[in-house]
């Protein structure tokens, strides 16, 4: 048995509260949502997760250091009080590996449980078959909510195929405890950091739950990203250019 522990920093009592689960993954999209909701509402951190299923960001054991303070890696619990819901948002550096994702995700589901949440919503990134293809897909256990879900923010199901990691395993382990739970994907290529679509992701949270959370910002931050992922592009092309010179020249060794 690996070590885990949920230290509570703050004893709360939310208001029908929702946990809303952010962590890095596909075109990072669920961790720069989850950033961004704790970022805008200046959120408090309530709870932390240590373990030593959780590893640096390179996959290696150790702790971060920030302003020559060591921090192990962890899952943090932050707490937005909110209009009709209070928000619970999860989130991390990292995922644990995939032997301990069961454990930690029981754990989380325990607190959440503990402090009466009845509704789980993961967040992460889709990479469609085509690039025409954009939107937030979503799948879940409550019919119902679907239905919201599609009426309310545009939501299309998610009709097949497989949803990896912590975005994914979170709702089916809130499922068996006959919690509602719901996967909200946003589309994105995957091969960059993708604000935009986090953005889309929060959108739907908005519509559903009237968050009304300014998302300018991310908007501004999505059109820096856009033209970075051009230029990348861009410089690519150059290099793959036929040069003669190079030719003439052959190809260099290195011993």
């Amino acid at each position: 048995m690996g070590y885990v522990e949920l230290i509570k920093i703050k004893e709360i009592k939310p208001k029908n509260p929702i946990l809303i689960q952010g962590v890095p993954g596909l075109g990072l999209v669920g961790k720069i949502a989850a950033s961004y909701l704790i970022r805008k509402f200046n959120a408090e951190k309530v709870a932390v997760i240590y373990s030593d299923y959780l590893p640096l960001p390179d996959g290696s054991s150790g702790v971060r250091v920030e302003e020559n303070e060591v921090q192990p890696p962890s899952y943090e619990i932050y707490f937005i009080k909110g209009g009709k819901n209070d928000i619970l948002v999860l989130t991390s550096e990292v995922q644990p590996i995939a032997f301990g994702q069961y454990r930690i995700g029981e754990l989380v589901l325990d607190y959440a449980q503990e402090l009466g949440v009845e509704t789980v919503i993961t967040m992460g990134g889709y990479v469609p078959g085509s690039p025409d293809v954009k939107g937030v897909f979503a799948c879940t256990n409550d019919d119902e909510f679907m239905t919201i879900l599609r009426k309310e923010a545009d939501v299309k199901p998610l009709t097949g195929g497989y949803v990896t990691g912590a975005a994914g395993l979170l709702v089916g382990l809130a499922d068996l405890r006959g919690i509602r739970s719901a996967c909200l994907l946003g589309t994105t290529s995957g091969a960059f950091p993708d604000p935009k679509a986090s953005k889309m992701v929060l959108e739907v949270l908005n519509k559903v739950y009237e968050l009304n959370i300014d998302l300018e910002e991310l908007e501004r931050e999505a059109e820096v990203a856009e033209e970075m992922i051009k230029e990348e592009i861009r410089l690519g092309e150059e290099s793959r250019e036929y040069r003669p010179e190079e030719e003439e020249r052959g190809l260099p060794y290195h011993v």
